[in-house]
């Protein structure tokens, strides 16, 4: 997994692409609750491929805590059907989910 982070006015867009795999977990968890929870977050998972259950867990349990302590918020864009499934399984609010980032991005700049 892959990510590449863009800065567009206050907001934060952070592509994953590639697979999801066990072994970016830790890093992606560590950039997440230490650099990201003061940001407006929106991640686009559009590239991002659903390979089995390996990491899968981290990785949605990684949303969830940023979802509960980010001040500002994050949302998702790109979201396929499996990650759909998974995150309103876990309690995501279909509100947060977008199908492109400029809905996403919107909707941090018209709460503002």
């Amino acid at each position: 997994m892959e990510a590449k982070f863009a800065k567009r006015g206050q907001v934060l867009i952070v592509e994953l692409k590639g697979k999801l795999d066990f072994e970016m977990q830790a890093p992606f968890r560590r950039t997440c609750l230490e650099k990201l929870l003061s940001e407006k977050v929106v991640f686009d998972l559009r590239d991002l491929n659903f390979v089995g259950s390996l990491g899968l867990t981290d990785f949605v349990s990684t949303l969830e805590d940023m979802r509960k302590n980010s001040q500002p918020g994050i949302k998702f864009c790109g979201v396929g059907v499996e990650f759909r499934r998974l995150f309103e399984a876990s309690g995501f609010e279909a509100q947060d989910i977008f199908d492109n980032q400029e809905k996403a991005f919107q909707s941090f700049v018209l709460r503002s």
